[in-house]
């Protein structure tokens, strides 16, 4: 019997770094025997998640460098030193057989020490701008999965592969009647679902807000998540509003996508890769604020591809949005022409792609079995 493959995994603070590494690894674990290592930090989403999902964290005291002059950046060099001590020793423990990082500033310390051991080293960037994490180590690692084409522009001389974000796909496809029956909504009408991550987006919920309080919904149901910190703002006012379906939280999303018509939602690219997926448009609201601005490139993209709208979030969205809303509910044809071009986006296999990828370019060297 071969020995299990050793896989660590580099990238965390958010669950769009998190979940492209955690999807990969389900279909690793599908085909072949493995165990798992991943690397985060105490302060990122992966601190909660990793444990509970029953795999091995090894946390780094690494942070992001701020582009504004802060106090922290002081300590930046001895945390990035610290950080690139602890992780040679953990995969000199763990001796991982290929370490994939998919972004955020702790994938740097991780596969800087990766390829320095001599370790078979990816990263998967769900972007359309690469972080500066990957751009700095692009031409150094073996083989750079990117979702979006606009994305290898920034890395001359890496060796890119397109392939959409790995995305953790239902087994069984529901219908719109299925899936709104099931999440209590009418099943003939119009549906437009809001969402903007666990949390909530402000700018957006207010935008909502402003729409409904405008407009009589009639042959419209709207399914809305707030967010949890703004489920108690917006619920008194909204959850006994005819057609209006509020609710903090949205656990399973893919009810969701197959029940509506359309989204208004923010522009990660994880969930940008699941309404692909789902064949759902959208009216999207970049966060400003993101990373390099990572989230309206990622919206610019969508929408020169004829598979979305992209609205900036500034002091005109409240009517802005409500024009936009207005015009895709009494144009059928646009959202049809938004949604086929959107399901020429999606790839349910970019998981399996680029696992066998990966095991391919391992079998090549003689790495693993």
């Amino acid at each position: 019997m071969s020995e299990k493959l050793r896989l660590a995994f580099a990238g965390g603070g958010t669950a769009g770094h998190l979940y492209p590494a955690y999807n990969l690894l389900k279909v690793f674990e599908k085909k072949v025997s493995c165990e798992a290592l991943f690397f985060g930090t105490g302060r990122g989403i992966e601190s909660e998640k990793v444990p509970r999902w029953g795999y091995a964290l090894h946390t780094l005291p690494v942070r992001g460098f701020q582009r504004r002059l802060t106090v922290a950046n002081l300590s930046f060099p001895y945390r990035l030193w610290q950080s690139l001590r602890m992780s040679r020793a953990a995969l000199k423990q763990f001796r991982p057989h290929v370490v994939i990082g998919s972004g955020g500033y702790v994938m740097g310390p991780v596969l800087k020490a990766a390829l320095k051991s001599g370790i078979p080293s990816l990263i998967q960037e769900q972007n359309s701008y690469p972080g500066v994490t990957t751009r700095l180590l692009a031409q150094k690692v073996e083989k750079v999965y990117c979702a979006y084409e606009e994305a290898a522009v920034f890395m001359s001389g890496a060796n890119c592969r397109i392939v959409a974000n790995p995305v953790a796909v239902p087994e069984k496809k529901i219908s719109a009647v299925e899936a709104r029956q099931k999440l209590g909504l009418h099943p003939r009408k119009k549906t437009l679902l809001v969402f903007g991550g666990s949390l909530g987006a402000g700018s957006i919920n207010r935008a909502v807000a402003h729409w409904l309080r405008e407009t009589e919904l009639q042959d419209v149901q709207l399914f809305w998540q707030t967010g949890k910190r703004q489920y108690e703002q917006y619920a008194p006012e909204f959850k006994n509003k005819a057609h209006v379906h509020i609710r903090p939280f949205i656990e399973d999303m893919w009810p969701a996508y197959a029940a509506a018509d359309f989204a208004v939602c923010r522009a990660g690219a994880m969930s940008l890769a699941e309404l692909a997926i789902a064949a759902l448009p959208a009216i999207l609201i970049p966060l400003g604020s993101a990373a390099g601005d990572h989230q309206t490139k990622n919206a610019r993209a969508m929408e020169r591809k004829g598979a979305a709208r992209l609205l900036k979030d500034d002091n005109q969205l409240n009517e802005k949005l409500k024009v936009e809303i207005t015009r895709w509910l009494e144009d059928d044809g646009l959202v049809e022409t938004y949604k086929k071009n959107m399901a020429l986006l999606g790839d349910p296999a970019a998981a399996e792609i680029i696992v066998d990828d990966i095991l391919q370019l391992l079998k090549e060297k003689n790495i693993w079995p």
